[in-house]
């Protein structure tokens, strides 16, 4: 028999209400922090602290203590009530949030599902009491005065006792507490003015002061050694201001965690944002691998939405195509003021070091090898000289070699003053796949090591980019190359013809998944050019349409850099090493090769002596 009441619509209760907001708010212990930390910066406090208990059995107490505002007895308990705020009053005010808070639900939410005991007092001129309120569950069952310091300080037990489920789903102790961390780290790097605190079981664990430096904060979070690396950030436009800080590449991460970018002081994530800062540094990077940012964007309001997520971390933007180009843009600039060199540091750590270009060629060596090879300098002029006594296929790696120099010679050897490194008197080469310079720094003498395929790699990839702006890109083939694929091939090769085209490869249909190649990128010949297209069809497959189509296009030109490029194991003569070092240092970023791997390290000559134990 079917129960009459059955499908029958009714009103949920005031209890299973608050509690299912409960669950859209308070997702876990950080989000207790956050919410309470927020109340704190809105309530003006100049010091926070964050103290966490646990135990085996998780976390057992969160208590968040501020020096703000304070509240009377009255609003105290109002403001446990859902939608009880004192931030906004009408609609309209949505439009133009400066708060941290606005829709009243947090209190609300925190005590549907602990137990919550807070100690406040407002801040006064005549002395006054201060209050005691404590909620269990969504039921008031204490409120008293009590003497307390200016500020408020709330104190939740129990979290999720009531919502057995919820509960079930936290992580272990550890995981919880980096949530935390995270939170209160994000907090203070957007609010630099503050001073917070956070303790574990009486152990501090993060500590800032309220300097109002950014860099002071990311000192006190991350260390000196890490935030003197810091490249500071700065743009201002008639509708946005950026200000922070970026990290050179080798201080990179594993993901965008380090990414943290603050709006009108609200720490927030937001996709298209943290894909701008890593679009910035493009090819710095390997593609898997992600920068350190701290950014804070502040914003005509009316342009940003906070109102889109229940606990206030997404937003949205009316002009976000505008506002991730001034990100880009303002990253890049800080990246390209500061001339990057990969170092080799005490402790076998690489680490990033400024250099300065000096026009210095009579510095003595720091190494010497002989060599029969005639020695190009591309600075005291000089004209090419294939080396004598050489065999028939030396002759012929040696034309090769030189063929692929000559190719990347045009672009690459420009004005004097484009150089971006110091002159480097090319020393030998280690297993023909590194080249050993010496390097007159700003400091003192270094011995520099390149990576001869990465080097040429940046130098080609360059040269790809700056042909397809050009629209010399291609040139045909007397003899088409007729190429048969695999059905997935075929088809994501007809999907990208279009790309293809813009990047130099011309093809036609030539039957059922074949295709003719009838032209190629003008720096690659036939058989390179055929060996690249098939590269290029496997990248198409793996990354499917999920990439971008600037990702793509990297990916394109990445890959035809590299097949360009001289290879690792080619003997290069010491005239050849010349001429791709001084190609090198006229690039637009010779520090790295596309695919983010370093073009080269250096030693200082302090480094090698301490390596070699010399006082």
């Amino acid at each position: 028999m079917t129960d009459p009441e059955a499908g029958k619509i009714h009103i949920l209760s005031n209890a299973t209400i608050n509690k299912i907001a409960a669950g859209e708010v308070i997702e876990r212990p950080a989000s207790v922090v956050k919410e309470l930390v927020e109340n704190s910066l809105d309530a003006e406090a100049t010091s926070i602290k964050v103290e966490i208990t646990s135990d085996n059995s998780g976390i057992t107490k969160i208590r968040i203590s501020d020096d703000g505002y304070g509240m009377d007895a009255d609003s105290a308990l109002i403001s446990f009530s859902r939608h009880a705020t004192s931030k906004i009053s009408k609609i309209s005010d949505l439009y133009e949030i400066s708060t941290m808070g606005f829709r009243g639900e947090a209190l609300a939410s925190i005590a549907a599902v602990s137990k919550v005991t807070m100690i406040t007092k407002q801040r006064t001129l005549e002395p006054s009491p201060g209050t005691k309120i404590v909620i269990e569950g969504g039921d008031v069952v204490e409120q008293s005065p009590v003497s307390a310091p200016d500020g408020t300080s709330i104190l939740v037990e129990k979290l999720f006792f009531n919502t057995p489920v919820r509960k079930k789903f936290l992580k272990s102790v550890k995981t919880e507490f980096t949530h935390i961390f995270r939170v209160v780290e994000e907090a203070a790097l957007a609010n630099s003015g503050i001073s917070f605190q956070l303790l574990h079981n009486g152990k501090v664990s993060l500590s800032t002061g309220k300097s109002g430096s950014v860099l002071d904060t990311i000192t006190y979070v991350y260390g000196t050694e890490y935030a003197k690396e810091m490249i500071p950030v700065k743009s201002l436009q008639t509708f946005m201001k950026v200000d922070g800080f970026c990290a050179p590449p080798s201080l990179d991460a594993p993901n965008s965690r380090k990414i943290i970018i603050s709006v009108n002081n609200r720490p927030v994530y937001s996709l298209p944002l943290v894909q701008a800062v890593k679009r910035a540094y493009g090819t710095l990077l390997p593609r898997e691998r992600y920068p350190v940012c701290f950014l804070n964007i502040r914003i005509d309001r009316k342009v940003v939405d906070v109102n889109v997520h229940p606990a206030k971390k997404e937003v949205r933007f009316s002009r976000e195509k505008e506002i991730t180009e001034e990100i880009v843009a303002s990253v890049r600039e800080a990246l390209d003021s500061r001339n990057l060199l990969f170092s080799y540091g005490a402790g076998n750590k690489n680490i990033i070091r400024k250099v300065s270009v000096v026009d210095d060629t009579s510095q003595k060596p720091l190494f010497c090898v002989s060599s029969e090879d005639a020695v190009y300098n591309p600075y005291l002029g000089g004209g090419n000289k294939i080396p004598e006594n050489r065999s028939d296929h030396s002759l012929a790696e040696y034309s090769t070699t030189d063929s692929r120099l000559r190719s990347s010679a045009d672009t690459a050897e420009s004005e004097e003053d484009d150089r971006k490194l110091p002159y480097m008197k090319v020393i030998g080469q280690v297993d023909d796949s590194y080249i050993v310079t010496q390097m007159r720094g700003s400091d003192e003498d270094e011995m520099v090591i390149i990576d001869q395929h990465a080097a040429h790699e940046r130098i080609m990839y360059e040269i790809v980019c700056e042909k397809r702006t050009s629209g010399h890109i291609s040139q045909e083939l007397l003899v088409p190359s007729v190429i048969a694929f695999k059905p997935s091939e075929s088809a994501a090769l007809s999907e990208n013809l279009q790309l293809l085209e813009e990047e130099g490869f011309f093809l036609e249909e030539f039957g059922k998944d074949t295709y003719a190649l009838r032209a190629v990128p003008v720096i690659l010949g036939k058989k390179a050019g055929t060996e690249t297209l098939k590269d290029i069809v496997n990248d198409l497959l793996e990354g499917g349409r999920a990439q971008s189509l600037d990702i793509l296009k990297e990916k394109i030109s990445s890959t035809i850099a590299c097949k360009a490029a001289i290879k690792a194991g080619t003997s290069l003569s010491v005239e050849q090493m010349e001429r791709l070092v001084d190609q090198l240092s006229r690039t637009k970023n010779p520090y790295s090769c596309p695919h983010g791997r370093p073009t080269m390290i250096s030693f200082s000559k302090s480094r090698l002596d301490s390596m070699f134990k010399r006082s």
